[in-house]
């Protein structure tokens, strides 16, 4: 599963240059997965899960930072703005993956709700939630 999320990953790279909604929808379903794979490694005490997870998260957030979002938003402050999410995403996955790797599991609940928090961002600009 995991070598197939990883393809699907970089394929979509390559046909971010368009950003077309497929390839939106693609991604956001690898965040979808990833996030899922995290929540059930720490409600299964998981820690490979979580781990993967966070890969997961960190190759798709890696593929949505190429992506030209004024195809999707009009307004240029909140262009800047979705940039300035992708990269505290990066930033707190960063903090994540370190909480997890020194097995401090309560700083690393903090770490995913800050990253559920950016992807909650994002979607209030993107899909005006």
């Amino acid at each position: 599963m995991k070598k197939a999320l990883l393809a699907l990953a970089v394929s979509s790279m390559f046909t971010f240059a368009s950003a077309d909604e497929k390839t939106i929808n693609a991604t956001m379903s690898l965040m979808t997965q990833g996030m899922n794979q995290i929540q059930t490694g720490f409600l299964y005490s998981n820690k490979e899960d979580v781990k993967n997870g966070i890969e997961v998260l960190e190759n798709a957030n890696a593929i949505f930072s190429k992506v030209d979002v004024t195809t999707f938003i009009k307004h240029n402050n909140k262009v800047q703005v979705t940039k300035n999410i992708n990269n505290n995403l990066a930033d707190n996955l960063a903090a994540f993956k370190k909480a997890i790797k020194a097995e401090n599991y309560t700083e690393a609940t903090t770490y995913y709700g800050k990253v559920t928090s950016n992807c909650i961002a994002c979607h209030t600009i993107i899909r005006g939630w």
